[in-house]
């Protein structure tokens, strides 16, 4: 959890060319901490830990449920379907490769 917070923090420095990776990374984090919570509550009050298996497929069925928000990440280019490098995949929305990306600048 506390390395999803990290990386969260890692991505803002491409500010908006990352928002929904962000929100993705934040999403998950969430799932993470409603799983450690329902843990943290099952042993506060002994519960088996067998219905732990029920919070995890809540948690999968959720990430399935909302795949395009939790899991935005693609490792190839979308318009000529060269591999993208590392930071590309984690950090820019655009799932463009570097050839691809249109110029920044202006004329």
């Amino acid at each position: 959890m506390v390395a999803l917070w990290v990386f969260h923090l890692y991505q803002r420095r491409f500010k908006e060319a990352a928002v929904h990776k962000r929100i993705a990374t934040l999403s998950q984090t969430a799932i993470i901490i409603g799983a450690w919570v329902a843990a943290w509550v099952f042993s506060r009050n002994n519960i088996d830990d067998i219905y732990l298996v029920a919070v995890a497929a809540v948690a999968a069925v959720i990430v399935v449920w909302q795949r395009k928000l939790i899991l935005p990440y693609k490792t190839h280019c979308v318009r000529c379907g060269k591999p993208l490098s590392l930071p590309r995949v984690l950090s820019y929305d655009s799932n463009i490769c570097e050839a691809c990306q249109p110029s920044q600048r202006k004329e």
